[in-house]
């Protein structure tokens, strides 16, 4: 799922590839494909509608601030810091109490929890090898 949204959204980056600078008309173009991106990965459309208004509004702000740096660049940025705060802005650790210790993991069919499940676990026992009965 993570890789058909993150081509998705390669490919509403390129449209700027090549443009001198940000402009409404390509700023518009690219935060539709992004709103479809978005949408075609299940995100709802409320939300994935104040994410790109969001998105756009920065993008609108930087049009003459920074000379020296690519459209496509600067788009990417602002998509990204707009995830991570949407996200919750920053990282928060797992709590590791309990014996078992449960862990939540949910998704689509084929979305790859399995394989998740079993890397977080392999992670998260080499980093805390006392609880080696994992």
């Amino acid at each position: 799922m993570f890789e058909n949204l993150s081509e998705k959204l390669d490919y509403a980056f390129k449209s700027l590839k090549g443009e001198g600078k940000l402009t409404e008309l390509n700023i518009a173009n690219s935060i539709k494909e992004i709103r479809r991106a978005l949408v075609a990965a299940d995100v709802n459309y409320k939300i994935a509608k104040e994410f790109t208004d969001k998105v756009k509004d920065k993008a609108m702000g930087t049009e003459n601030v920074l000379k020296s740096v690519k459209p496509g660049e600067l788009m990417v940025k602002i998509v990204m810091d707009e995830m991570v705060d949407l996200m919750g802005g920053q990282a928060a650790g797992i709590n590791m109490k309990g014996n078992p210790v449960v862990i939540l993991i949910s998704g689509l069919q084929g979305s790859g929890k399995t394989t998740f499940t079993g890397k977080l676990a392999k992670f998260l026992k080499d980093k805390n090898p006392e609880k080696s009965s994992w």
